[in-house]
């Protein structure tokens, strides 16, 4: 399905770009059919190399993430030019001699003018999606939080894929910035790598050095049942990242407990593996204590209020990466995109997520982020 709609879209865009322009005929075939490959690239990449995210260098990554981009803008930009064209025309019609201002410009012109815009807001976007995200920091109360636990520090860490796109030096600086802060508490709401953990060893292994009193954990997203999800599990578990599987665990600090729970993804369900259990995940959780829960899909977050969930944290959604498609990103999680979020006596905080799928690098006024929590008592 994808691949019909980026189809339409691109023969969509040859026809409003390419073919009014004054070229011969050659030219615009051969204009036409770049448009056609960059904007199937996806399904190019699987007919070649059997994945959509193939082990390619970062360079050709960041490259052809930035045409593909770039290809996507143009049909924004071509759709709306198109709307406000008929919106023109209908005022026209309505008011004779309204809106007749403004420069005209040739096909070529506007094609030009379009083309360069569009590759520079590419590049810009791709820019800001493989660099290493800013600290972004936050503080909640908690009505629950004993006063002992009042400044309790989480760092909250999620969809990394870690890939030839995000690799080693990359996962370093994170890992840096995070042991940097001195937390209570590393977790990570899923998504952490994209590929075998024979190809991902290598640029995974910082995460061992992550640092915590309490510990560092993690659940599932739908991206580790892609690529191995036991592998995955195991991989963690040497890399001292302790996977919550619909399964807790009590945490003491202070003298106090807090429940930390972890929940596997729907996608387990396509692989003949579990899917997300929230009463499994607190079976026999005391109830008296604060409980935080790591869910990669934020739409669980009725069922975590249902179950007294103090704080869910979660990701999936990466902010919906580009300004504007948040509408679209919004329909597909229960309305939820970003931030904080509170359903009855929950909190729910959506991280915009370290890194991204390097199918579409791209981010638009969405940063990256890692994010410092700062627990208080209410």
């Amino acid at each position: 399905m994808l691949h019909i709609f980026t189809a339409i879209l691109s023969v969509y865009l040859a026809l409003r770009l390419v073919v009014p322009l004054r070229l011969n005929f050659f030219l615009k075939v051969l204009l036409s059919g770049i448009i056609l490959l960059c904007g199937m690239k996806l399904l190019l990449l699987h007919l070649t190399f059997g994945s959509l995210t193939p082990e390619l260098s970062r360079n050709v990554i960041i490259s052809t993430g930035i045409l593909h981009g770039a290809l996507v803008l143009l049909t924004v930009f071509c759709l709306a030019r198109d709307i406000l064209s008929i919106a023109l025309r209908l005022l026209r019609k309505i008011f004779p001699g309204l809106c007749t201002w403004g420069p005209r410009l040739s096909n070529a012109q506007w094609a030009a003018g379009l083309l360069v815009i569009a590759l520079l807001l590419s590049a810009l976007s791709v820019r800001q999606a493989v660099r290493v995200p800013d600290m972004q920091r936050l503080s909640l109360t908690l009505d629950r939080l004993p006063k002992n636990l009042d400044g309790l520090r989480i760092v909250h860490l999620s969809d990394t894929h870690v890939s030839a796109t995000f690799p080693k030096e990359w996962v370093q600086a994170i890992v840096t910035k995070i042991n940097a802060l001195n937390p209570d508490l590393v977790v990570i709401t899923g998504d952490i790598a994209d590929g075998q953990v024979a190809l991902r060893a290598k640029d995974m292994a910082p995460l061992a050095q992550l640092r915590a009193p309490l510990g560092v954990f993690s659940c599932a997203g739908n991206h580790e049942y892609y690529w191995g999800f036991q592998e995955w599990m195991q991989q963690s578990r040497q890399l001292n990242i302790t996977p919550l599987q619909n399964t807790h665990i009590v945490l003491r600090t202070k003298g106090e407990r807090l429940v930390l729970a972890g929940l596997t993804d729907e996608a387990g369900k396509r692989y003949g593996l579990p899917g997300p259990d929230l009463r499994a995940a607190l079976n026999n959780a005391p109830e008296d204590a604060v409980r935080i829960l790591l869910a990669h899909r934020p739409q669980l977050v009725a069922q975590s209020a249902q179950a007294n969930v103090d704080l869910q944290l979660s990701g999936h959604t990466h902010g919906g990466q580009i300004v504007g498609m948040n509408y679209f990103v919004r329909l597909f999680n229960n309305g939820f995109l970003s931030g904080l979020y509170r359903m009855q006596n929950t909190l729910l905080y959506i991280s915009n997520g370290a890194g991204l799928w390097a199918g579409f690098p791209s981010r638009l006024c969405v940063p990256s982020e890692i994010t410092e929590l700062t627990l208080r008592a209410g």
